[in-house]
């Protein structure tokens, strides 16, 4: 159940890498490895191995000293603590690497072509072996436990059930079209191990409901422009981000009109800001266009300020480029479906690659609703991840609202389709629909998605996306977009969530590229792990980060 294994040098040098579902993207990996290594490996020298948890994955490591090389476990973190041969797993794959690598010479690097065509195959027999080993002990040594070139994303249900071995715990395929087995099933689900369930909830309470008397994310009022912040010297001496838009305005303020030649160097300087916080450039051309016409024949006089003279421009410009051609607002069109007495749910489907907080955001959103009067029901329609449904759940009990949910191996778009009739039977008026992560150009995969969307039709199709990935955004939304667009459904996706906004408050300029290319709106922005911590995404916050010195 491993999702991926890395061996590299201390130097950061990675010398052998292996992902073992598809769950894992090398993208993700790469971004936990370096994790690891910048902010626990070198900041911890002292420790040779350690378990931590980056991004929901559980990383456990082991150092070798003498030759200056670590290896390393990924694997989700629902499985922390329930792989009892990954440290004797870890433990051999050092002393097998040290004798792999003995005269290899001082960089202690070996040749990749020997790493493929040597190591590969000594370290696939190892997982094999330990896997195999720790089933045996587990269901009393009877029972097959094929896999592939061993790999867990390969491992099938070959295995006849035995008396002896009856209810063996078997992994999934990653083939999300093949129907599971009830033991292939019963493997993905790992409610009641380990951690008591109150205990997990307690966990998950205190880490997710807000704490009284906080403001939700969606209450609370942008900031507005200080004028301290456009004097030199305001706010204490730190520069502000109005200070950042004085600057450029002041070789051409006075008691004049400005013409077209007073603006050219200003707002060259105006798109080369908007450009390194990640907005396209042609869209920044797009905005400087914009604000140039609103400004050419202005007259400045001298009292007038930075806000009085250049925001009305620009927030016109950041509105026309961020409205989107078709508006959502969930909360307006679940109260008018229900409003109407049609006594049909409004459902809103979560989709987006792995691991970008889909399941969250959409507990978020359910809160929202809630919060806002409605009675939302969860669907839990991702079922091929394992501690998928498991995870939902702690999130439906932590926000007393039903979730609907089949367990594994069942066709998400029935499981969809039995959650809206029954939240029609038991009078919730929204249905959100988590599903299982995917890659955009995954087609097997999106074709299942899109038999969910066809077959169901839902209100919304929401894309939750990080905020990180900066514009790589834009080429998913659009390829799921492409994906999800059939003749015989709505077209594409209605609006996007992106998450873990508070940590890219430099490169804010993503959003305004993401919404203004692909038409989509950015209904939310995540700002924190509180349910609460949920924002809608306002032209003068975008204004106030963008020209944040």
């Amino acid at each position: 159940m491993l999702d991926g294994f890395y061996i590299f040098l201390e130097s950061g040098v990675v010398s052998y890498e292996k992902l073992l579902t598809p769950t894992l993207t090398p993208t993700k990996a790469r971004n936990v490895v370096n994790e690891l290594i910048g902010v626990h490996i070198l900041e911890s020298r002292g420790g040779d191995s350690k378990t931590v948890v980056i991004d929901n994955y559980a990383v456990e490591w082991r150092r070798d000293n003498s030759l200056g090389f670590v290896v390393v476990a990924l694997y989700g973190n629902v499985l922390r603590g329930k792989l009892s041969y990954l440290s004797s797993l870890l433990d051999k794959v050092v002393k097998k690497w040290r004798k792999f690598t003995e005269g290899v010479g001082s960089g202690g690097e070996p040749e990749p072509e020997k790493v493929s065509t040597e190591w590969e195959p000594v370290f696939s027999r190892m997982l094999r072996e330990a896997e195999t080993s720790s089933l045996k002990s587990k269901f009393g040594g009877v029972g097959d436990a094929s896999i592939n070139n061993g790999t867990t994303a390969d491992r099938t249900a070959k295995g006849k059930e035995t008396k002896a071995g009856k209810g063996k715990k078997a992994a999934a395929s990653s083939n999300p079209n093949k129907k599971l087995s009830k033991t292939q099933a019963a493997a993905l689900d790992f409610s009641g191990e380990n951690q008591s369930e109150d205990q997990i909830l307690q966990d998950a309470r205190n880490t997710f409901l807000p704490e009284e008397g906080d403001v939700a994310g969606w209450d609370e009022e942008d900031e507005d422009y200080s004028d301290e912040e456009e004097e030199d010297g305001g706010g204490g001496g730190g520069g502000g981000w109005g200070l950042g838009l004085k600057n450029m305005l002041s070789q051409v303020t006075g008691n004049r009109v400005l013409t077209e030649a007073d603006l050219v160097p200003v707002l060259e300087t105006l798109q080369q800001t908007l450009v390194s916080k990640n907005v396209a450039s042609e869209i920044a051309k797009e905005i400087c266009t914009s604000v140039r016409s609103s400004l050419v024949g202005k007259k400045m006089s001298t009292f007038s300020t930075v806000k009085a003279t250049v925001l009305p421009a620009l927030e016109q410009a950041l509105e026309r480029v961020m409205t989107p051609r078709q508006p959502i607002d969930i909360l307006r069109d679940c109260v008018t479906k229900r409003e109407t007495r049609s006594n049909q749910p409004y459902t809103a489907v979560f989709v987006g690659i792995n691991g970008v907080g889909k399941s969250t955001s959409l507990a978020k959103t359910a809160y929202y609703l809630k919060q806002n009067g409605c009675k939302p029901l969860i669907a839990a329609c991702d079922t091929f991840r394992s501690g998928a449904v498991e995870q939902l759940n702690v999130h439906a009990k932590c926000l007393d609202v039903p979730l609907f949910q089949k367990g594994y191996s069942k066709d998400p778009s029935s499981v969809a389709r039995a959650a809206i009739q029954k939240a029609k039977e038991d009078g919730n008026d929204v249905v959100l629909v988590d599903t299982a992560g995917r890659m955009q150009n995954n087609v097997p995969l999106m074709t299942a998605l899109n038999k969910l969307i066809v077959e169901n039709k839902p209100d919304a199709v929401i894309f939750v996306c990080e905020a990180l990935v900066g514009n790589d955004g834009v080429s998913q939304l659009q390829m799921f977009s492409r994906a999800l667009s059939s003749s015989n459904s709505k077209t594409g996706v209605d609006g996007v969530i992106l998450t873990k906004f508070d940590t890219v408050s430099d490169k804010v300029g993503s959003a305004v590229t993401l919404s203004h290319v692909t038409g989509v709106p950015v209904i939310f922005v995540g700002v924190g792990q509180k349910y609460n911590h949920l924002k809608k995404l306002s032209v003068r916050a975008v204004v106030k980060s963008l020209f944040k010195d």
